[in-house]
């Protein structure tokens, strides 16, 4: 009789719907996803290594476009109590503090009278003994629209390599 308790106790645990878990930053991953939402055509330049290839009017998979803006998102539990709240009216900052190793290392959103986001930027960073990354990620918005983006960066294999350099920019037409 007592297992049975105990089993359905746990059955009832395990059943029940854990809470959402809290904003402690800018819910930039909400922002992000309502921006997302519908399809729009972008003008997009990709360069590779100095190369350049233009793309015109192209319907993008937002989703997959913007993914690193997704994954800078800092509200995760463990990101908490990692960054400083450096912000100051119409300006949202958090910059990583000293002696935190995440890879977003800033995060600033400026912000309207309305409180919609007008640039958005993320410097992003990570390195250990085989590669070094870096991206910096940047959004421009009018009256809560994107109106462009860019994502550029650099990777390299650490002593093997000399980094390779990229940009995707996009203007929406």
């Amino acid at each position: 009789m007592i297992r049975l308790s105990i089993l359905l106790f746990l059955t009832f645990i395990a059943c029940t719907p854990s809470p959402e878990p809290s904003t402690h930053f800018y819910d930039w991953k909400k922002e992000l996803n309502r921006l997302s939402s519908s399809p729009l055509s972008v003008k997009k330049t990709v360069i590779l290594d100095g190369t350049a290839e233009v793309i015109d009017s192209v319907q993008v998979d937002l989703a997959k476009e913007w993914a690193l803006f997704l994954e800078a998102d800092l509200n995760k539990p463990a990101y908490a109590l990692s960054y400083d709240d450096r912000s100051a009216p119409g300006i949202v900052h958090y910059v990583l503090k000293k002696g935190e190793d995440l890879p977003v290392k800033s995060f600033q959103i400026s912000v309207d009278s309305a409180g919609r986001p007008t640039t958005v930027e993320f410097d992003i960073s990570s390195e250990n003994l085989i590669y070094l990354t870096s991206k910096k990620l940047s959004m421009h918005l009018v009256s809560g629209r994107v109106v462009s983006y860019t994502i550029s960066g650099s990777q390299a294999l650490r002593w093997f390599s000399s980094p390779t350099r990229y940009s995707v920019s996009g203007v929406v037409l």
